[in-house]
């Protein structure tokens, strides 16, 4: 009786071994982030463009939060909690050629935050006029 109750603690303290290192290696550096630009508007006489960060999918199930650091161009550095499922950021708006910088880290239910996935982006005008509307013909004269 007495190997067999010693033979449950072992297996017992092992399953709560493996689970604290499988926590850790699902707690990787996040995939890659995305910039997609969703507008262009005018502002006073400057270009802007309006943009959102496509994030990737947690990479463990027990992710509760997300935490979004993002400068654009020279403005301050901002920091933003996301839940921890979003895969995409708010709308964001910045200058044509301003650079887009920052981090993605992922935090568990515990608080252990993950290796931070870092990106950059140049804000780039790629987005082409709609096409031109139909052209017609007047017919101005007569000989």
């Amino acid at each position: 009786m007495f190997w067999n109750n010693r033979i449950v603690d072992l297996l017992t303290e092992l399953l709560g071994v493996s689970r604290s290192i499988l926590k850790v290696l699902r707690l990787r550096k996040p995939g890659l982030v995305f910039l997609v630009v969703t507008g262009e508007f005018k502002k006073g006489h400057t270009h802007m463009l309006r943009f959102k960060l496509v994030l990737p999918a947690p990479g463990a199930s027990d992710v509760v939060n997300r935490k979004l650091t993002l400068q654009i161009g020279s403005a301050e550095p901002e920091s933003l909690q996301l839940p921890g499922d979003a895969v995409e950021s708010q709308e964001f708006e910045g200058q044509d050629n301003d650079t887009v910088s920052g981090q993605l880290v992922d935090v568990d239910d515990a608080g252990n935050e993950s290796e931070a996935r870092t990106f950059s982006f140049v804000l780039v005008d790629t987005l082409a006029p709609p096409q031109p509307g139909e052209i017609g013909l007047v017919v101005t004269g007569e000989e």
